[in-house]
């Protein structure tokens, strides 16, 4: 495959992407009503990491799964890319486990299960089989769309009666540690530290001297809309009420009632299933990438459906309950497996190839 990435058409990917399930949640609600500062905070710990992975990748024009064989060998490399694999596949079934759990928690109660986990594979195989090229083109187009029915849906809260800023005082409450504890190490991983998953695609980019800046693009301007984004719920909801919500979004957007504006559920499942596509379909993507290096194939195709089908199954796997999967992803999940293949391995990696690079000298 020798298509290539327009660098306009990774920003739009890169944003769609880590806007995601992520927009849906009160992310750090463990900091109560300073939750907003918890994702400012997670932002900028998390460019110094983002800025290596983009550093790996200036020094040797190499994406994830030729990095890891340049540095550490053949053998060594090849295993770790089938762990990256396993990774990336693995947070794929969390993200269809998400969409089934929103779906039938939410809007779709009475449908089986399946159907919703079925679909959107299905729908993730046709776009992932023309590359990650064509799945770019289409975030280009649906971005704009979801960038305005959030700046609706959240104009329409703001002039509702149940909204009030004062929900968010006072600040700093209880210090700046619970802020940090919040931030460290959940939303530094989830979901900046998920951007990862395009260190596969770097080697596909037309301008790749711009990568660097995308990255900083994407990484503050996600940041400063999740921050809002939890403004508009503690503001709607308060801290409290928000910590109680599975889904607090859909609570808020269920607040709407201004005339004949109300009962906009559609708004929220649009979002839903628009987000979780663009994670499964990243995701998805990298784990084949990574599959087709360590074993040496010339596509991914094949393993196209096998892999889907593997992923469909673990997503209902990994928990035997949603409050199990949800314990699994903010308490486990972000300290046994984020934390080690997002930041310490890439971070031994990085040392490793500068020693590498300097011996060279």
């Amino acid at each position: 495959m020798n298509k290539r990435l327009e660098v306009s058409d990774l920003l739009f990917l890169m944003i769609i992407f880590e806007i995601g399930t992520s927009v849906l949640f009160c992310l750090g609600i463990e900091a109560k009503q300073d939750c907003w500062l918890s994702i400012l905070i997670a932002m900028l710990i998390s460019l110094p990491i983002i800025f290596m992975y983009v550093s790996s990748f200036e020094k040797t024009q190499k994406n994830l799964p030729q990095l890891l064989e340049f540095v550490y060998g053949k053998y060594i490399g090849k295993t770790l890319s089938l762990i990256y694999a396993l990774y990336f596949l693995y947070i794929a079934s969390r993200n269809v486990r998400d969409y089934v759990e929103l779906s039938v928690n939410t809007i779709y109660s009475r449908t089986p299960t399946y159907i919703f986990s079925s679909f959107m594979l299905i729908l993730v195989m046709y776009y992932i089989l023309f590359d990650i090229c064509v799945l770019a083109r289409v975030a280009k187009i649906l971005l704009p769309l979801i960038l305005a029915i959030m700046a609706f849906q959240a104009t329409m809260i703001m002039v509702g009666d149940n909204f009030s800023f004062l929900r968010l005082l006072p600040i700093l409450e209880n210090g700046i540690v619970p802020v940090i504890k919040a931030a460290i190490p959940l939303i530094v991983t989830f979901p900046f530290g998920e951007l990862i998953a395009f260190t596969t695609v770097f080697d596909k980019i037309k301008q790749k001297e711009k990568i660097k800046n995308i990255m900083l693009i994407t990484t503050v301007f996600t940041g400063l809309l999740l921050s809002f984004n939890n403004i508009i719920i503690i503001s709607s909801l308060g801290a409290d009420e928000a910590s109680r919500e599975n889904f607090p979004l859909y609570q808020v957007i269920r607040l709407i009632n201004l005339g004949n504006l109300k009962n906009l559920d559609t708004l929220y499942v649009f979002i839903m299933i628009i987000g979780v596509f663009f994670k499964i379909s990243v995701f998805t993507y990298g784990g084949l990438t990574m599959i087709k290096k360590a074993l040496e194939l010339e596509s991914y195709k094949h393993l196209l459906f096998p892999v889907l089908s593997m992923i469909f199954a673990a997503s209902f796997i990994i928990a035997d309950s949603y409050q199990t999967h949800i314990l699994v992803g903010l308490k486990l999940t972000p300290f046994y497996i984020h934390v080690p293949l997002q930041i310490i391995l890439p971070m031994i990696t990085f040392l490793f190839l500068s020693i590498k690079q300097k011996r060279k000298l």
